[in-house]
């Protein structure tokens, strides 16, 4: 008499070597972008992407590893995307730090969850972790030699390193008013098509300022 056939067990997810680091990596982004860093948790981030709540510990021990992680990801990708920016602006150093400004604010809207990583308030400078530090310091290297090449060839007297600041803040006030402050619903966005227009406006009023002073 031939025996009963047992049920199928359901099939559980399986991951090659790395995947499942992608996956939690990719889930927790896509968690910050529709919510906020302050709400992931390791166990939601594994009941998002399909695997047991002790799953992510394999590759990240703390809430904190992970959105180091992401970090670090994030500040790589605007480096990337800046240094395009400037190779297409040309030769000229004021061009070339006006794209970066843009490429800032561009960059945060169309990665917001990266954005809001990197710049959280309670991370306390990543003083923890060396590689996001590394990483953030390649964007600010950019900015700061880009900036002091423009105030030379602009004639500008400002102090080099509040030269760079300054540019940095009106990129970044922007940046964070449009992810996550009242700039949406701002008039003056109805005179830009977009907010890499409004930032490209915004970024060469600041430059012509900068160059008065």
């Amino acid at each position: 008499m031939p025996k009963p056939r047992r049920a199928a067990k359901p099939a559980r997810r399986s991951y090659h070597h790395g995947d499942l680091r992608r996956t939690l990596l990719a889930t927790a982004l896509s968690l910050v972008e529709d919510e906020d860093a302050s709400v992931l948790t390791l166990r939601e981030v594994a009941r998002r992407a399909g695997v047991t709540h002790s799953a992510p510990y394999h590759h990240f021990p703390t809430k904190a590893a992970l959105l180091a992680a992401l970090a670090e990801e994030g500040f790589q990708t605007l480096y990337t995307e800046q240094l395009q920016a400037a190779a297409k602006a040309g030769s000229d150093p004021v061009a070339r730090l006006e794209a970066l400004g843009v490429t800032y604010v561009k960059f945060a809207d169309a990665h917001r969850g990266y954005f809001r990583v990197m710049f959280r308030s309670d991370a306390g400078g990543w003083a923890d972790y060396p590689k996001v530090l590394e990483a953030a310091q390649l964007s600010f290297v950019l900015l700061t030699s880009t900036a002091s090449e423009a105030q030379k060839s602009g004639g500008m007297q400002a102090d080099p390193a509040e030269f760079a600041l300054a540019a940095w803040s009106v990129v970044h006030g922007l940046a964070t008013l449009w992810v996550d402050g009242p700039l949406r619903r701002y008039p003056i966005l109805g005179k830009s098509r977009s907010i890499g227009e409004l930032a490209t406006r915004i970024v060469a009023v600041s430059t012509k300022q900068m160059k008065a002073e």
